[in-house]
């Protein structure tokens, strides 16, 4: 596990291959609170998204604390050759041909309320993917989520498509953009 040194007001950002399962899904709910009636936040449940990512073989986490609590994360893994991850995506066979060391997926992310709008998505942005080996990372966001979606793409992320990632839930916009993390410009440089 590394760590970088916030100042004294920002969360502590910590990189790990562990985590708490019932931990995070706690946040979680407290993230989506309002949605938390929908699929997509339902089935699977989010212990079980979680557990799926943290046992996928190269998982890894940004987490960030505050008064010795997850107030943020963002978790992710290598696609393998053969990966759901883009089944039913309209898009060039190319752009979604997968084999080791091409996409780093980010499976979830999210944010307490209270800290948002304070860098701290990008920060543990920077943490996990800034020294990730693959070529690329890819993300999903729910099409009604139109703040994270152009929130993304002044990030750099560049929408590819839309699939929907299990059945009854909502569609989601899909997301690449290329790795090692680049401070986006324009973005102050914190760490």
């Amino acid at each position: 596990m590394t760590s970088s040194t916030p100042s004294p007001a920002e969360p502590l950002l910590t990189l790990t291959d562990r985590v708490d399962i019932d931990e995070l899904a706690q946040v979680y709910r407290t993230v989506h609170t309002a949605d938390l009636y929908l699929p997509d936040h339902r089935e699977p449940s989010v212990e079980q998204r979680l557990a799926w990512t943290a046992q996928a073989p190269g998982f890894q986490a940004a987490l960030g604390w505050q008064h010795d609590r997850v107030v943020g994360a963002i978790l992710g893994c290598p696609l393998p050759a053969e990966t759901g991850w883009w089944r039913d995506l309209p898009a060039d066979p190319e752009l979604v041909r997968e084999w080791p060391g091409r996409t780093f997926a980010v499976c979830e992310a999210f944010v307490l309320p209270e800290l948002r709008r304070h860098q701290l998505g990008l920060r543990l942005f920077a943490e996990l993917l800034g020294a990730r080996g693959e070529e690329r990372a890819s993300l999903a966001v729910a099409d009604s989520n139109t703040p994270v979606a152009r929130s993304m793409q002044s990030l750099g992320w560049q929408h590819v498509g839309e699939l929907v990632p299990f059945p009854g839930w909502r569609p989601h916009g899909m997301f690449l953009r290329p790795l090692p993390w680049r401070q986006p410009a324009g973005q102050p440089a914190r760490q």
